[in-house]
């Protein structure tokens, strides 16, 4: 079962398949767990369907379940029956397909930026994990760089992050998957805010 503690943390709900039903906030209760979309009508799903359950809380870290819809109605969703997820769930977690541009700066072996070399990029998505982007210019597997992007509240955050994967060229464009290193609470929250504020901006738009 999981912990009361979790309860008001920023969640989403996926089918098996990660497709993304709902976004909403927690509620940990005896009988299992609610989600509640802060007025927004939520989808209405069959008693017994299986889904995947992403959480993030900033003091407990993020936790990837299975459960079962036990109770659902426009207003909230009860699941029971919650199992947690192998560890290498977790990396699908809160991931948001966006265009977004930013600027990206190299950063020496003592964490100092490199003036003068920001290079202008594409986001093209970003987890609490990671992100994708395109760049013009060619960079190196394990290269250390550092981003500006700005987030919730157009306000930017600057995050680290190490290049993982290259990735097949699109568009004429090069394409890398880099991992964010070792992310501040703070930018952390902010970041998951972000992302939670953006997939409820995509709901609310394919049901219109």
């Amino acid at each position: 079962m999981l912990s009361k503690e979790y309860s008001g943390s920023i969640c989403e709900v996926t089918n098996m398949d990660n497709k993304l039903i709902v976004t909403g906030l927690i509620r940990v209760t005896d009988e299992g767990v609610e989600i509640h979309n802060n007025g927004d009508r939520m989808p209405v799903l069959n008693f017994g369907s299986q889904v995947k359950l992403s959480l993030h809380n900033p003091q407990l870290g993020m936790q990837v379940m299975a459960g079962e819809v036990y109770l659902s109605d426009p207003t909230f969703l009860r699941l029971v029956n919650l199992q947690v997820f192998a560890e290498y769930e977790k990396r699908r977690f809160f991931r948001l397909t966006i265009d977004h541009s930013a600027d990206l700066i190299p950063v020496g072996k003592a964490g100092t930026e490199r003036r003068g070399e920001k290079t202008p990029i594409r986001v093209k998505d970003i987890s609490l994990c990671g992100l994708q982007f395109e760049c013009e210019k060619p960079l190196a597997l394990g290269g250390q760089y550092r981003i500006r992007i700005a987030l919730q509240d157009n306000l930017l955050e600057t995050l680290d992050f190490v290049i993982r994967r290259v990735l097949p060229r699109d568009n004429n464009k090069n394409r890398y998957g880099g991992e964010f290193l070792a992310l501040s609470a703070h930018a952390e929250q902010r970041l998951c805010s972000y992302i939670f504020n953006q997939q409820q901006k995509q709901i609310r738009r394919s049901r219109s």
